[in-house]
């Protein structure tokens, strides 16, 4: 799967390379010059300082920005690249450039399939307006709008000619168009000719706020502000003050109450103040001027004006005018109506009347409502032929058949009588198109005792769960258990019996304590497998008695070995092992039984249980006496105590030096003298001398204080003398250095000092020659190479001279000795 995906992809990224390709040598070399961003920086400065529509302004920027990129811009027509000398023409709306033939065809194609099919005799013809949309925005066009010249972006110049400083589609010259942004803005846009909307106007202009109470200096573009004071206008109730703050337009309606006149200003009443006309119910009943009539006007402000009755009237014919006085009424002239009828254009033939004309009786030649005959009839009747209309009427499926239809066929008034959803009635609308209406009538959904129901709309009855039945269920148990099976209304088959058997057993004295049985559905499948697919046969079901299961009653049982007592159930109740060794005692009384457990005596009803413990045959396990390391004489494990032990043993003396022949028992009940030799003691003291004792077991040195003579000598041992040996352990002899010891550490020290000097004048030697091999390889005129000399240095000094040293020594130290054993 994933090498079939990298292939895709690369297949994928191959394609889109040759399409940029291909793009790229289809545009033109020029749309490729490089442009510097800073200069439209340079230009837009001034309109985003002091505030403003940034938006608008950067607007303006990024169509200029992709303007003079070079990239090249396509037509959403014909999905092609216009090139910088391309006629085009740019949408109001969005700002959107398209190929000048291009948007004629696009605006033509429009405009040609908008067309109004006739579809009856006779039609209403009403004025619709045609128009044609922008392919991006979809502003409407005119069909006047139709673009017919190739123009610049200001409208100035025809067919501006392309200059390579200019900005593509430009003239050069200065927009010039009004800036309409602010607030009754007069002044015009100063860029050269430029795609996209015109910039905000960028003047200052001084402008108050909303409210009237602050002034500075704004830009026009902006010139609405609010100070975010309070307005505090007076509202039209003329009782209370704008309580927002600064705000443009009308303000908002008060909100409070106040005491209110109606236009009569007979009543007063409490109302809202956003509600400031309002009339009583009296009516006026003020005589006019006449003082003849009444003025008969519900509650209004001002007079009532002139009687109706009174001034300048003119007879019903409006031939004749005077000036009448009320109570006076002018009477109808002798002349003609001549009004002109309200239905059609002819004039009232008969006498100045009051009142309305009669139906105009004039005889003209009258099409009849569906225009297919024509009769001489008096205007104002209607003409109707015999005709019937073919067209179809709304519902799409049966025709009209109205005698002289005029196209407006009317509704089918034929009964649909389909068949419902529901499946069950059929529709007794009027013909409609479209599917029916869903049944309105309603059906019962029942429980199964038919006791509790709910409705529903007729057809849903599938869909909708029955209502939950909470009364008892009537239905009867075959067992005959029916206090012990009482439940709700239900589907379906009753559960199974709940109530308990009871019935006692033959081979025991227990009740059986399971359910009803009596009656219990089995199940039959088939036992033997199908040779083929159509001997298959379905499970039967039948209804029968069943057995009493096996008795589960709990019966106490006693293990083989009579170790532990167990609960089992009455038909499987049965000793067993319990799985713990017999633990009875063997014959020697030593060790018990490790067999499982096991019957002590034989029972007929177990033959395969040993009924007796295996014997012992285990070696004797009583201790040994302390230092007899042989077996038992018997072998085997026996009651009682150990024969004594008879073996001769080969052991030495407590000083090793002679050996014994004894037998285990004597030497495990043996005395410390029966295994001494009788001998001195082989063995040293601490200080070094042999033990003076005989052969014995405690340790040497114990009670014993060594006097032997031993040596011992001062503390630069020149000096040595005799003394006891416990006497030179104990440091209670010591040896003083003298004079002579003095003397040869003095001449000790002196043979030190000369051989310090001698290996330092040897090194002193060693150094010089290193630094005059040094210096003449560092010295520009090399000498020649003399053969040095070596001086053996003798030592001349006699035997005496050189070793006399050790031998003063020496002679201290036997001097020394030799008093030290005088004392």
């Amino acid at each position: 799967m994933a090498r079939r995906y990298r292939d895709a992809a690369a297949k994928l990224q191959q394609n889109v390379h040759k399409h940029l390709k291909e793009m790229k040598d289809l545009s033109s070399s020029e749309d490729e010059e490089p442009y510097d961003l800073s200069v439209l920086d340079g230009v837009f400065q001034s309109y985003w300082r002091g505030g403003g529509d940034t938006q608008m302004v950067n607007r303006t920027k990024n169509l200029l920005e992709e303007a003079l990129s070079g990239r090249s811009i396509t037509c959403l027509i014909c999905i092609g690249s216009i090139k910088r000398a391309d006629a085009i023409w740019p949408c109001d709306n969005c700002y959107s450039y398209f190929h000048l033939s291009c948007i004629q065809k696009w605006a033509n194609d429009s405009i040609s399939l908008r067309t109004e099919d006739i579809g009856a005799p006779i039609t209403v013809i009403k004025p619709r307006k045609i128009e044609w949309c922008c392919p991006k925005c979809r502003k409407s066009y005119n069909k006047d709008e139709i673009p017919r010249r190739y123009r610049c972006f200001c409208g100035k110049t025809d067919d501006p000619q392309y200059h390579p400083w200019l900005v593509p589609h430009t003239c050069g010259e200065v927009c010039e168009k009004q800036l309409s942004t602010g607030d009754n803005c007069k002044h015009k846009c100063l860029l050269l000719c430029h795609p996209g909307p015109c910039p905000p106007c960028p003047q200052t202009i001084n402008r108050t706020c909303y409210c009237g109470k602050e002034q500075k200096r704004v830009r026009c573009s902006a010139s609405k502000w609010s100070c975010n004071r309070q307005c505090e206008k007076i509202l039209p109730c003329t009782s209370h003050k704008c309580e927002n703050i600064c705000h443009e337009g009308d303000c908002m309606q008060c909100n409070y109450t106040s005491l209110q006149p109606c236009l009569c200003g007979s009543e007063k009443v409490k109302r809202p103040c956003n509600d400031l006309i309002w009339q009583c119910s009296k009516v006026c009943n003020k005589l006019y001027s006449c003082e003849f009539h009444k003025c008969l006007l519900m509650c209004h402000e001002g007079s009532c004006g002139m009687c109706p009755n009174s001034g300048l009237k003119s007879c019903p014919c409006g031939a004749n005018q005077s000036f009448v006085q009320c109570p006076d009424i002018i009477e109808t002239c002798l002349g003609t109506c001549g009004k002109k009828q309200i239905l059609c254009e002819h004039t009232c033939p008969e006498k100045c009347h009051k009142g309305p004309c009669p139906p105009c009786q004039v005889m003209i030649d009258k099409k009849c409502y569906c225009s297919t005959h024509t009769k001489a009839l008096p205007c104002s009747k209607d003409f109707k032929c015999d005709t019937k209309c073919r067209g179809t009427r709304p519902c799409g499926k049966h025709t009209c058949a109205r005698k002289c239809c005029n196209g407006n066929c009317p509704p089918c008034e034929k009964t649909c009588d389909k068949p419902l959803q529901c499946g069950r009635h059929r529709c007794s609308n009027i013909c409609h198109g479209g599917p029916c209406y869903p049944c309105p009538r309603e059906s019962k959904v029942t429980c199964r005792c038919k006791e509790t129901f709910i409705t529903v709309p007729c057809g849903r009855e599938k869909y909708v769960k029955p209502p939950k039945c909470n009364l008892p269920c009537k239905i009867k148990y075959k067992c005959g258990h029916a206090d012990e099976n009482i439940h709700t209304c239900h589907f379906g088959d009753c559960p199974p019996c709940k109530a308990i058997c009871y019935k006692m057993y033959n081979k025991c004295n227990h009740s059986c304590k399971s359910l009803c049985h009596e009656y219990v559905t089995v199940v039959f499948k088939q036992v033997e497998k199908p040779a083929t697919p159509w001997e298959v046969q379905p499970p039967k079901t039948k209804v029968m008695a069943l057995d009493c299961p096996p008795c589960e009653t709990p019966v106490t049982v006693v293990c083989f070995g009579e170790h532990d007592k167990e609960l089992q159930p009455c038909h499987s109740a049965s000793r067993r092992c319990c799985g713990r060794e017999c633990g009875k005692d063997l014959a020697c009384t030593n060790h018990k039984c490790s067999l499982l457990c096991h019957l002590y005596s034989l029972d007929p009803d177990y033959p395969n249980v040993p009924s007796t413990c295996k014997p012992c045959n285990k070696g004797c396990s009583v201790p040994r006496p302390n230092k007899c390391s042989h077996k038992c004489p018997k072998g085997g494990c026996h009651p009682g105590v150990c024969p004594p032990c008879e073996i001769l043993e080969r052991i030495k003396c407590y000083c090793a030096v002679t050996e014994l022949y004894l037998r285990c028992n004597e030497l495990s009940l043996g005395t410390e003298e029966l295994l001494s030799c009788k001998q001195q003691c082989s063995r040293n003291l601490d200080c070094g001398h042999r033990c003076k004792k005989n052969c014995h077991k405690e340790p040497c040195g114990k009670d014993q204080v060594c006097t032997r003579k031993t040596k011992t000598s001062c503390l630069c041992g020149n000096l040595k003398k005799e003394a006891p040996c416990n006497l030179v352990r104990n440091s209670e002899i010591k040896i003083n250095c003298d004079a002579t010891c003095e003397e040869k550490k003095l001449a000790a020290k002196l043979e030190k000092e000369r051989e310090e000097m001698r290996l330092k004048e040897l090194e002193e030697e060693k150094n010089r020659r290193e630094l005059e091999e040094y210096e003449w390889k560092l010295s520009s005129k090399k000498k020649k190479y003399k053969e040095k000399k070596v001086v053996v240095i003798k030592d001349n000094r006699n035997i005496f001279q050189k070793y006399c040293v050790p031998i003063v020594t020496a002679m201290v130290i036997f001097f020394a000795g030799i008093l030290y054993t005088l004392q």
